[in-house]
């Protein structure tokens, strides 16, 4: 509704409308709302190009590296008490060529440490990716305090399967593997035991989700089930446990 004024002129009635007054108003909160929407539209964000865990084509030469924490139980017949320190771990991926890249992961408690690396092969379609690798893993541990003098050595073959599922802004994957000891070298003060026959110690799986928080920076949150009868960080204590365990994971990684 328009009220409506008249000035008094030499032969002229002229209106005045308040809408005059509000009309510029009116044009500056549109243009403030409008750029919100203009920078949203804009953004051209996608978890493809920012993700880790999931199995898709990372450009080629493209270095990423996150670092978070694991934090495991163990089963109380292995250890008396849980693992009260989490694991410390850093992640690292490189495009190559032909759907190729390489993967690296070191895991630390300092008494026992694991360096992994490997390739990985992926396809995908739409919004759902798939990559097979094998990783080549050596754990050192060693225990020297409460009057252990134990060390270890072992090497572990990983091969592995993942399939993802993305949105614009977060990822889904399940990751398994298969867990098979190579070499393994302990010693204990003065005696070595070796044991070099390869055996088959159990399988994992892990569910990743990778999340935006702002621009370009994710996180990463991951569970995972380690059926295994030995489990690297618990090597050092020499189980004679003879079974397989569901020992469970829990990880928080950031991408840098």
């Amino acid at each position: 509704m328009f009220t409506m004024t008249f000035l008094k002129q030499p032969g002229i009635f002229r209106p005045f409308s308040v809408s005059r007054l509000i009309l510029p108003f009116l044009l500056l909160l549109q243009s403030t709302a409008a750029f919100p929407q203009e920078k949203a539209r804009s953004d051209t964000f996608d978890i493809t190009a920012n993700s880790m865990r999931y199995p898709h084509q990372i450009k080629k030469w493209k270095f990423m590296i996150g670092a978070g924490l694991q934090i495991v139980k163990p089963p109380a017949d292995l250890l008396e008490s849980a693992i009260q320190a989490p694991l410390v771990n850093i992640h690292m991926t490189f495009g190559l060529p032909w759907r190729l890249s390489l993967e690296a992961d070191l895991s630390t408690i300092l008494v026992s440490n694991q360096i992994a690396i490997g390739p990985r092969i992926g396809y995908g379609f739409k919004n759902f990716y798939f990559n097979a690798g094998w990783d080549g893993a050596f754990v050192y541990g060693q225990l020297r305090q409460g009057g252990f003098d134990n060390s270890t050595r072992v090497f572990i073959q990983y091969p592995n399967l993942s399939l993802g599922y993305k949105l614009k802004k977060m990822a889904f994957t399940l990751k398994g593997e298969a867990v098979f000891v190579t070499r393994l070298i302990q010693t204990s003060g003065d005696k070595e035991l070796t044991r070099s026959k390869d055996f088959y110690n159990g399988i994992t799986v892990g569910f990743y989700l990778e999340q935006r928080l702002w621009k370009n920076n994710v996180f990463i949150f991951g569970i995972k089930d380690n059926y295994e009868k030995y489990y690297w960080p618990t090597w050092m204590i020499y189980s004679t446990f003879n079974r397989f365990y569901h020992i469970p994971e829990l990880s928080f990684m950031w991408i840098l």
